[in-house]
């Protein structure tokens, strides 16, 4: 089987799993999308990635596991995965992806709110300016 569809097989169970080969060496990552990737990471003090962990950190993965490409399997893979009992909240994504667009939409909320007080005050000087309102004592 190729990669992708290994990685297909893969994704049934966790839709964060992602298959590829290493640059470095003769092995195959098992890495798990966590974050959005930064384009152009560089580690600390200007410290240069190797290929294999800067592309991780561009694409915001965190490595698994590693697997000889000679003893891949994907399906003795899957099996070791379950009993390890890797997903059992598969829905992480969902969680994280309803975060963002609450936090979107109370921006937005946000915004027109200020917009709507700064139009009130705008038209409350207007008004006050042309003398189309009066001053009542209490």
């Amino acid at each position: 089987m190729s990669l992708v569809r290994d990685e297909q097989y893969l994704r049934r169970d966790d839709k964060a799993l992602r298959l590829r080969y290493s640059v470095e060496g003769a092995d195959v990552l098992v890495e798990r999308k966590t974050k959005r990737g930064r384009i152009g990471s560089i580690g600390p003090e200007g410290l240069v990635w190797r290929p294999d962990q800067g592309r991780r950190f561009e694409e915001g993965h965190v490595l698994v596991l590693t697997v000889p490409r000679q003893g891949f399997n994907v399906r003795g893979l899957r099996d070791a995965l379950q009993a390890a009992d890797t997903w059992k909240a598969p829905g992480w994504i969902d969680e994280i992806e309803r975060k963002e667009r609450v936090a979107k939409m109370q921006r937005k909320l946000s915004r027109q709110a200020d917009m709507r007080y700064k139009a009130v005050d705008v038209w409350d000087k207007y008004a006050w300016r042309s003398k189309s309102r009066i001053g009542m004592r209490v």
